[in-house]
């Protein structure tokens, strides 16, 4: 059993967030830029009051049944990689390694520059700055963008108990107490003053409820939601997961709803429906309404409160992702493809590898969730061709880059391609400990001749059943007998290599 899972088992926490931390990380990854541009994205579709409320209703409900499944997955796999360690468990690594590929390289560190340029945007309109030199004006955004990430950064290199997790609970008040604001603000705009709108006389008029436009909206709302799996991206860093993963998912996304509702009946009850279809930043024109004098010059920095705690989830989820190749799941068609990963586990492949102390949803769950981004795949598919042959074009950029590279029958089999590979492995990772002051880990090289198969054997046997365990140890007391050298065994319950004789082995 590893460290981690001696940790987990004993209930030492040491270095491993508990309920509210986890929930906080939730919270303060979901709960981001989305709630002040996607509604109007949302209202330019569905184009009524009611059936904009339908979609946020929806899209939260899809949430959540999404992070029920995952939930039985982080609790069956232990291990951090979110839907690339699962495919891995399955041994799919081609198809893993393909979405890992586009997520490393466009949709982790776009997603980070987003938020960040947001947030920087924001607080050069709080502090109404204004540049007549293009460049100097994308300059000062860049240092701004470094200035704020870089903090943050160096605050994920601390423990995550001791510092990290505490932070993430004081952005996470931050954060709720920002969106309460415009919540309450809003309510008692339209108490006292009364509703400026008629938005609630007739709520579904105007509705268009086309398929595509649906479609649309409900991305729109997905992407609000998005993050929610941020849990089991860094499964190995939660104490009790079992314990700790239920009640941070259900606390954490019935909150986002409820705020979520509540910031849109806020929006409606103060802006009319063409001021937000209109409205590129709904968070400025609210203020400029509801608040007067210098209070309306306190919602950028509002703002920019929600998204340092979503960056800060953000680099919490990157970290891992260059660290155990993860978090690529913002593509729905991962989705499908880990729920059918879900399904051979349930009935019986490799499922004697899954946790002792697994949770199980019923089997309906992941049925309908599947189907439900099945269908958005394909109504996006041939509605939008385009755009959709964008996203696949660079899956099938990371599978070519498999199948050349890493796949065993390829061109790994040659000894001089591992060495020069190993060689220039070995140089990257020295000169990424000396800039980053970090300790390293360089494997020998005939670790790393199994390349990403290592990823779907390591740690298969941290959590098994005590059957499972004896065999281990059946493995270890028979340890002595002449084995070929070019395969690992078990030895003292862990993988090494044969040595040069048996003497050397026996020591």
């Amino acid at each position: 059993m590893d460290p981690i899972s001696e940790v987990d088992a004993s209930g030492n926490g040491g270095n491993l967030m508990g309920r509210w931390a986890a929930t906080s990380y939730i919270l303060g990854c979901v709960i981001g830029s989305g709630i002040f541009i996607t509604p109007t994205g949302i209202l330019n579709n569905v184009q009524s009051v009611g059936a904009s409320l339908l979609i946020w209703l929806a899209s939260g409900l899809i949430t959540i049944l999404g992070a029920l499944c995952y939930l039985e997955l982080g609790t069956s796999i232990r291990k951090s990689g979110c839907d690339f360690a699962y495919l891995c468990h399955m041994r799919w690594v081609g198809l893993a390694f393909a979405f890992m590929t586009c997520s490393c390289i466009f949709m982790g560190p776009g997603s980070l520059a987003i938020q960040a340029e947001t947030f920087t945007e924001y607080f050069v309109r709080g502090f109404k700055l204004e540049f007549c030199d293009p460049f100097v004006k994308s300059a000062v955004h860049k240092l701004i963008t470094f200035s704020v990430l870089l903090p943050l950064f160096f605050l994920n290199c601390f423990s995550i108990n001791g510092v990290v997790s505490r932070f993430q609970i004081i952005s996470m008040i931050a954060k709720m107490a920002a969106c309460a604001i415009i919540v309450v603000s809003g309510i008692l705009f339209w108490v006292t003053q009364g509703a400026h709108s008629n938005n609630f006389a007739q709520p579904f008029a105007n509705s268009n409820f086309e398929p595509g436009k649906v479609v649309l909206a409900l991305f729109s709302g997905l992407f609000s939601y998005g993050g929610w799996d941020i849990l089991n991206t860094g499964i190995e860093d939660i104490a009790h997961p079992h314990r700790t993963m239920p009640f941070a998912i259900i606390a954490g996304m019935a909150i986002v709803i409820l705020l979520y509702m509540t910031m849109n009946v806020s929006y409606f009850a103060v802006l009319t429906v063409t001021e937000m279809r209109t409205s590129n930043a709904i968070a400025m024109t609210f203020s400029e309404r509801v608040f007067h004098g210098y209070l309306q010059y306190l919602m950028p920095f509002l703002v920019c409160i929600v998204l340092i705690g979503s960056l800060n989830a953000t680099l919490f989820g990157g970290s891992r992702m260059l660290l155990f190749s993860l978090c690529f799941s913002r593509f729905l068609v991962v989705r499908c493809c880990t729920m059918v990963a879900l399904f051979c586990i349930r009935f019986g492949h490799r499922a004697d590898l899954i946790h002792p102390e697994a949770l199980r949803v019923p089997l309906v769950l992941p049925i309908v969730y599947f189907f439900v981004c099945l269908s958005l795949v394909v109504v996006t598919v041939v509605r939008n061709f385009k755009s959709a042959m964008i996203g696949l074009s660079f899956q099938a950029f990371g599978l070519f880059v498999y199948l050349v590279f890493i796949w065993p029958p390829a061109i790994s089999r040659f000894s001089n391609y591992r060495n020069v590979a190993h060689r220039i492995n070995s140089k990257m990772s020295a000169v990424a400990q000396i800039v980053f002051d970090g300790a390293i880990e360089v494997k020998d090289r005939r670790q790393n001749e199994d390349g990403l198969f290592s990823l779907m054997t390591d740690g298969d046997n941290d959590h098994l059943s005590s059957t499972h365990k004896e065999n281990s140890t059946t493995s270890s007391s028979s340890s002595s007998r002449r084995r070929p050298r070019t395969r690992r065994h078990l030895k003292d319950g862990k993988k090494v290599y044969p040595m040069e004789n048996n003497e050397k082995m026996n020591e």
